[in-house]
């Protein structure tokens, strides 16, 4: 479904991705793992079209997109959850919601925005009645299920998720790997982000380790978390013999 090929990328004047290529198959979860400051939010960011100063291929659904604009990608259902939620504060969970189908609501009904608005509260009921909350009151957990939600009102075919346990407790981080996996199950395809190497990788089918902007392990998830190195470097796990 989606192709990166030799992926560069700049930031502030210095080399910040080297030569990334890295596919995600329709109905899969992948996840890439790294350090803080490896180039993981900046690699999402350049396939959602938001950061400036990369070069490389893009392919999504065969379809060369290296040249599209970042509307044009959403468009398409390439649909990014942000790290930090970047939430619309002052605007209320119903209205951070609706932001989400802001390209398809030309093309919608009021009754099947209304239809897909209900949806989002089955799936997170702690949302269905703070509707009229200010999105900047919530909870870390509640916002990032309005994050989410608000992701899926754009009705992603690919769903990037940009460190979406970051900030939480841990029962929280818990209930939003519980979600994803969820995902997973109804089909979706996702690229997942995350420092919490441990549960990205118990959710998820093949897995891609990033170091200081290049890729250094690719593989299947399960089979990574056994990796010595993963274990030592991400799972704080020291490996001995």
């Amino acid at each position: 479904m989606l192709r990166v090929e030799n992926l560069e990328a700049y930031y502030r004047g210095n080399r910040a991705l080297k030569s990334v290529s890295l596919e995600v198959r329709a109905g899969e979860i992948v996840c890439l793992i790294g350090a803080n400051g490896a180039g993981k939010t900046t690699l999402l960011n350049c396939i959602s079209a938001v950061h400036p100063d990369w070069s490389g291929i893009v392919s999504f659904e065969g379809r060369d997109v290296s040249r599209a604009a970042s509307q044009a990608r959403v468009r398409l259902g390439i649909v990014q959850v942000p790290e930090n939620r970047q939430l619309f504060g002052p605007m209320t969970v119903e209205e951070n919601l609706e932001m989400g189908a802001y390209l398809r609501a030309s093309r919608m009904s009021a009754a099947d925005l209304k239809r897909e608005m209900e949806a989002i509260y089955d799936r997170f009921p702690p949302l269905s009645n703070r509707r009229k909350q200010l999105a900047g009151t919530l909870s870390g957990g509640e916002q990032q299920m309005v994050a989410i939600g608000r992701g899926l009102m754009a009705n992603p075919r690919l769903l990037l998720l940009d460190e979406p346990s970051l900030g939480l407790a841990p029962l929280v981080v818990r209930e939003i790997f519980r979600i994803i996996k969820e995902f997973k199950q109804e089909g979706r395809t996702i690229l997942l982000v995350e420092q919490n190497a441990l549960g990205a990788l118990a959710i998820s089918d093949r897995a891609y380790v990033l170091e200081t902007g290049r890729l250094t392990l690719c593989g299947e998830a399960s089979a990574l978390m056994q990796d010595h190195r993963v274990r030592s470097a991400f799972l704080g796990q020291q490996v001995t013999g």
